[in-house]
Order: C-alpha cells, then structure tokens, then sequence
C-alpha cells in the first residue's frame, strides 16, 4: 500500500521552491543537459535513500522523487523571470 502522505507533501514542497527558482538570471545558465542530470541524479539519491523504514510499499524515496518532480513542475509553471 502507498502511502500518500509523503507524496503529496514532497509534491507541494518541491512545487513551491521549484516556484523560486529564477530564470534568466546572469549567474547561471542551465540547459536542458543539466536539469536531465540533476534528475538523474535526484533519482540515484532516492533510490539509494530507500524509503522510510515503517513504509514497505516501493524500494524508492516517494518523498524526495516526488519533491524532485515537484521542483520540475514548479519551475515550468511559476519560475520567476528576473
């Protein structure tokens, strides 16, 4: 059984610093390249982490994949310009 708590908390989390994240900004630029890696890895992290030790449902971290794609989600909808 998945437990939804983490999910939808991690979802809300990461949409909302995932909100914040400037673009267009001088000091750094991120091509596509580098969100597809920063994913990749978000992914290694949330597969080495496991999941919390009283939740047996999948072998991942629901929370940080979730708060993970919640940061892509929030960036492409309410990223800040300037």
């Amino acid at each position: 059984m998945i437990s939804l708590g983490p999910i939808i908390f991690g979802l809300l989390l990461g949409i909302i610093i995932g909100s914040q994240i400037k673009l267009d900004s001088t000091d750094a630029k991120f091509p596509l390249a580098s969100f597809v890696v920063i994913f990749i890895a978000g992914f290694i992290v949330a597969w080495q982490s496991g999941n919390y030790p009283f939740y047996a449902d999948v072998g991942i971290s629901t929370a940080f994949l979730s708060a993970l794609i919640g940061i892509f989600v929030g960036k492409l909808l309410f990223a800040r310009s300037k």
